[in-house]
């Protein structure tokens, strides 16, 4: 009797208001009209979910990313296997958010426009840290990376300015991003160019390398050449000591850091 109440009367029902669901026309969730049923319908749940899985790839196909995220999509994820979401998220939702960071994202330090990125940001929740970190590494590093060496090969570049700004950057990333290699990764290749252009000195605007975006290993620091060249302008040994990343973990910690150039001004 069960089987044939779901069958006839109840089934049918809820097929038809997943097939008539709209986004924009209908008040209530996807959610909402099937997720109650799923405890009770046994074997035929792959049948209801299967059109409802369909529905969703639908939205998630014409998608704008300047919307956010879907109010209960991350609910979703529970039905789906795990090769199945990250594939349905690869196809439908990280080319758009590639778009958006490769076509709307720039990094300005002086006036910084942090609304791509953060619509970016707002899906790394829902998706494989793989998949975070490769589009930080492909988007996001080569242009950060671009900027921060335009800012050193300056003749007389502010270090306390450049170090807020890499201490901001590391601000906008949550721990579990922070994590993961490729992010890490970048972050390091800032820092060791920013060693590298103290190094230099006031040769950092001729000598010092641009990023390298082909490499899947973190920049080299600077050459022994470079080091000899740099070690006629010294400072003393204490100053030598400080890098970037004592002097960024300074200023995060007490939002005082002062910063004094390591090298005579020409």
């Amino acid at each position: 009797i069960r089987d044939n109440f779901l069958d006839q009367l109840i089934l049918p029902k809820v097929s038809k208001a997943v097939a008539d669901w709209s986004l924009r026309r209908s008040d209530v969730p996807l959610r909402t009209l099937v997720f109650p049923w799923l405890p009770h319908v046994g074997l035929r749940m792959e049948e209801l979910l299967g059109d409802a899985r369909r529905k969703l790839k639908s939205v998630l196909r014409g998608w704008d990313i300047t919307e956010g995220v879907p109010d209960d999509l991350p609910a979703w994820r529970e039905v789906f296997s795990v090769g199945d979401w990250d594939t349905m998220m690869l196809k439908y939702i990280v080319p758009k958010l590639g778009s958006t960071l490769r076509e709307e994202f720039r990094v300005n330090p002086r006036s910084q426009d942090m609304a791509p990125l953060e619509r970016v940001l707002a899906w790394a929740p829902l998706l494989r840290g793989s998949i975070v970190a490769s589009l930080l590494a492909a988007e996001f590093f080569p242009k950060w990376l671009e900027v921060l060496h335009i800012w050193l090969v300056q003749p007389r570049p502010n270090f306390e300015e450049v170090a807020q700004w890499y201490a901001f950057w590391k601000g906008v990333f949550s721990e579990d991003i922070l994590a993961l290699p490729a992010v890490h990764d970048g972050f390091t290749r800032g820092l060791q160019l920013m060693n590298m252009a103290i190094e230099l000195g006031p040769d950092a605007p001729t000598k010092l390398p641009r990023p390298d975006h082909n490499r899947n290993s973190p920049a080299p620091t600077a050459t022994t050449k470079g080091r000899t060249a740099a070690a006629a302008k010294s400072p003393p040994t204490r100053l030598q000591e400080i890098t970037f990343r004592s002097i960024v973990e300074d200023f995060a910690a007490t939002h005082n850091l002062m910063f004094f150039a390591l090298w005579p001004c020409p």
